[in-house]
């Protein structure tokens, strides 16, 4: 993954990344204003070697590296013994604290800084002035612990050779040591930024579905999207937009279509016929493969729908025209084409319903019958559109564009599965199928575009007459 990955996925899934980080400043926000203030009271301690008089005559240089060397050996360990009931159970007693020696012992720490002789005692408390005074009392008890004389089991007092002096004593602080405020907002900054671009990097890995162009190129490289239909109602009517709303956005978006397609064709043979599948269901193939050929009849080309999706018809309901009658008994031999073939909105556009299944749609597809068909009809028609089914059930789209056909592959945005849409790329490229170019449903309109037709629409709809039983508006030949 790329850094343009990365931010391509927290621009998809900004809402999350956005929510994440008020999450993450606000808890730690919080709970930096809603603890309470401590304050760190800080002592230190000198150690020494207590030496004889004698010693020190005799071989003062032998003596100072031993002693420092015992020193050494001694003072790792002190640490560790300021938190034992030797050091802090007197502290108890001589400031009269109600506490444990093990609750005292949490707010203590004492460390020894490398290379030195020192031993730095630290006392947070939430009062400042009890700080200072643990923190006092606890290197006097430790003074007293390492510095007291020992009797030995024969009776014999051993002197300590450590001397621990106070160098340093702790001072009543005047500003507490935690919580840090601006330390921790500028960690939870920080950390929410971080961790609401992971959490959009999650969701977008989780993200089962096509959610933008951007997905789209990165499955199918290499292969322009041609159009891109806005989410509309209008596509939804029993007339295509085209025809019930000439004027509006989503006819326009048609439009685009149509032309880009147009100049993205090559000069070969059927490179007029156009194959229009999709990865799944419901991704809008067939609404896109019905008003593209409206769209295409519009400029007064002779345009011949196929609905080649005999297993589940739907070019008819679309256009709301007889569909038990078509494709099928053309294919076998039960009827003309021009009984076959409906004549739709203009003298030029003609619709080839699917007809009732008969036959295995497999074999009946693949027939010498279907491919002399489809020779025929693209010598006759400027164009012809054949709505195939999905990829996923079936790949009569693969088998039309091996033949010549340039193939249209329908993605609809939120619907289809990047599972399926790799699938069927991948089944492509090994036919050694490229497609013409992608047309995308079900996209966000903008705003901007939105007042503009509206805007240009609302002109146009007073020069228009009311519609007519077909769904056809009187003065449809005025040029747009």
């Amino acid at each position: 993954m790329t850094v343009l990955d990365l931010l391509i996925a927290v621009r998809k899934h900004v809402i999350t990344a956005a929510i994440t980080f008020v999450v993450v400043v606000a808890a730690v926000t919080g709970y930096t204003f809603t603890r309470t203030p401590m304050y760190t009271a800080s002592a230190q301690l000198l150690a020494t070697y207590k030496s004889s008089s004698a010693a020190q005559d005799t071989n003062a240089a032998g003596q100072l590296n031993s002693g420092a060397s015992y020193i050494k050996s001694q003072i790792a360990t002190y640490p560790e013994l300021v938190k034992t009931e030797a050091v802090l159970q007197p502290v108890i007693a001589d400031l009269g604290l109600n506490t444990t020696v093990s609750a005292l012992a949490t707010q203590v720490t004492a460390s020894n800084p490398t290379d030195t002789m020192l031993v730095e005692i630290s006392v947070e408390d939430a009062d400042p002035k009890s700080a200072s005074n643990i923190a006092n009392s606890v290197a006097d008890s430790l003074t007293k612990q390492i510095t007291a004389t020992l009797t030995s089991d024969e009776g014999e007092k051993i002197v300590s050779p450590v001397n621990l002096t106070k160098v340093q004593q702790a001072y009543v602080p005047a500003s507490p040591s935690s919580p840090n405020k601006k330390l921790n907002i500028a960690a939870a900054v920080a950390g929410g930024l971080i961790l609401g671009v992971i959490a959009a990097l999650i969701k977008d890995l989780l993200d089962r579905r096509v959610r933008q162009a951007s997905d789209v190129t990165a499955i199918v490289p290499d292969t322009p999207i041609l159009g891109t239909f806005s989410r509309s109602d209008m596509f939804t009517d029993k007339a295509p937009t085209i025809i019930s709303h000439p004027v509006a956005r989503e006819a326009e978006e048609i439009r685009r279509l149509r032309t880009n397609l147009m100049f993205s064709l090559p000069e070969t043979n059927l490179s007029n016929v156009i194959v229009v599948t999709s990865a799944g269901q419901s991704e809008g193939k067939t609404t896109t493969s019905v008003n593209l050929a409206t769209a295409f009849a519009e400029t007064g080309s002779s345009v011949l729908l196929i609905d080649a999706d005999v297993r589940n018809p739907s070019v008819s309901g679309h256009l709301g025209i007889e569909g038990n009658v078509g494709l099928t008994q053309l294919l076998t031999n039960q009827l003309s084409s021009q009984d076959a073939i409906q004549r739709y909105w203009k003298p030029n556009f003609h619709v080839l319903p699917a007809g009732k299944q008969s036959m295995n749609p497999s074999i009946m597809l693949n027939s010498r019958a279907m491919k002399s068909l489809i020779a025929q009809v693209a010598g006759h028609y400027d164009h012809v559109i054949i709505d195939t089914a999905p990829m996923h059930v079936a790949n009569d789209a693969a088998v039309f564009a091996k033949e010549g056909g340039e193939l249209l592959l329908v993605v609809g945005l939120g619907v289809t599965e990047k599972k399926e849409l790799r699938t069927t790329a991948q089944e492509l490229t090994t036919l050694e199928i490229k497609p013409a170019g992608i047309s995308l449903n079900f996209a966000e309109a903008e705003k901007q575009k939105d007042d503009y037709y509206y805007y240009y629409g609302s002109d146009e709809k007073d020069s228009k007459g009311s519609k007519d039983s077909k769904g056809d508006k009187a003065g449809k030949d005025k040029k747009h």
